[in-house]
């Protein structure tokens, strides 16, 4: 049996936390179908996360934890692990995008609002909330 993994120079969040998974689990020797009888995900998930294919989930971090008597390694690794995963698939910037266009859409909603005569007299705050928005940087 190999070291546990302390942090090398090149390797990612998501592969150092697969290794010590490995590890950790062979140390205690419970096989990927033992270990996903321990707690609620599959040996399938198991099996995806060592090889690289699926991002371990934060419960999972933790029940490994617990089963595996980690003392709070794989969670301890989760942050940067989960910082990785948002870098690797664009997250923050599409949060960011998907706000803009939110704005879009509340405009869209607003000029609709204020078209039917009935509601733009119900709501007289739609004229106030259109030119805000047509304040905004878009």
């Amino acid at each position: 049996m190999t070291e546990p993994l302390t942090g090398r120079a090149q390797a990612s969040a998501a592969r150092d936390f697969a290794a010590q998974l490995r590890w950790w689990r062979g140390v205690r020797g419970y096989s990927q179908g033992r270990l996903a009888q321990r707690m609620p995900h599959s040996e399938a998930m198991i099996a995806k996360v060592e090889s690289g294919e699926r991002w371990p989930t934060e419960d999972l971090a933790r029940r490994c934890d617990e089963v595996l008597q980690t003392g709070g390694l794989l969670s301890g690794m989760y942050p940067a692990v989960r910082a990785e995963q948002q870098a690797s698939d664009g997250r923050r910037r599409r949060r960011k995008e998907t706000g803009e266009a939110s704005v879009d859409d509340a405009r869209r909603l607003l000029s609709m609002v204020l078209a039917d005569t009935n509601l733009s007299a119900t709501h007289p705050f739609v004229r106030d909330a259109l030119a805000a928005l047509d304040g905004t940087d878009n």
